[in-house]
């Protein structure tokens, strides 16, 4: 049933050189990272030659740099990738792209990310990308997270959050992509807090409830709450990379991959 649906795991996946996919949010904190590396792994465990980027990161310390965002991407898939073709762009800060380039006076240069994407995607199969913040959060004062997806012209995952307010983020996301002719795979939904209680777990499926019958595309999840992140990060992207919804995120992403050649 499943695969009459979705079509078998990995096959002909990103078999193209320029192949892969752009994780993006809903927000910021709703699990990219912890998406974009179970993908990853499900797919270097499944035969792909895979590679990971995250563009631009903030709020990195210099003495913490393999507990980042990318250096966690890298080191899940054992990637031998210098951490600055990876991550192109590095801030301290902990704000928005835009502020923290300015602050550091090290403006982002899109042409710089393409020109690095290029170069990664030119040595495997398949690359998976995790965008910074939301689709609207400007990277320079005059182009956003939206028009780097454009320039890189890769589908898009959304992932957003399972509970209250996962409705409204995840389909005005999803309708600031349309506008912009931007495919998208999939939304994924994540457990970014414990559903304990009655209300939250009505919350919760409600949520799903609701997005499957009006965001227009593939939902998937919600993907299981993961306490104690990030010090617990591979383990659970190993847990992860080992569901259903990994699975069938992996299918879609080959779908996509195969329609656009």
């Amino acid at each position: 049933m499943y695969q009459a649906k979705y079509g078998t795991a990995t096959a002909g996946i990103c078999s193209d050189m320029n192949d892969g996919i752009f994780i993006t949010g809903t927000d910021t904190g709703v699990g990219k990272t912890l998406v974009t590396a179970a993908l990853a792994l499900y797919l270097k465990k499944h035969g792909v030659l895979v590679g990971v980027m995250k563009p631009i990161e903030t709020g990195v310390s210099p003495t913490r740099e393999m507990q980042s965002d990318a250096g966690r991407l890298r080191a899940i898939i054992e990637s031998d990738e210098p951490l600055g073709a990876v991550r192109p762009y590095s801030f301290d800060q902990p704000v928005a792209p835009l502020a923290a380039a300015q602050a550091q006076g090290h403006p982002i240069n899109p042409d710089t990310i393409k020109k690095v994407y290029r170069l990664l995607s030119s040595r495997y199969e398949c690359m998976v990308v995790e965008g910074v913040g939301g689709v609207r959060v400007p990277i320079t004062p005059k182009i956003s997270v939206t028009e780097l997806i454009k320039s890189l012209r890769l589908p898009v995952v959304v992932v957003g959050r399972s509970g209250l307010g996962g409705i409204n983020h995840a389909l005005l996301t999803i309708e600031a992509l349309r506008r912009n002719n931007i495919s998208i795979v999939a939304l994924v939904l994540n457990q970014t807090q414990s559903a304990r209680s009655a209300v939250a777990r009505l919350q919760e499926r409600t949520t799903l409830e609701i997005l499957r019958k009006q965001a227009g595309v593939p939902v998937l999840g919600p993907l299981p709450y993961e306490p104690g992140l990030p010090g617990r990060f591979r383990p659970a992207v190993l847990h992860l990379a080992r569901s259903e919804a990994i699975k069938k995120l992996a299918q879609l992403v080959s779908r996509a991959s195969q329609r656009s050649r």
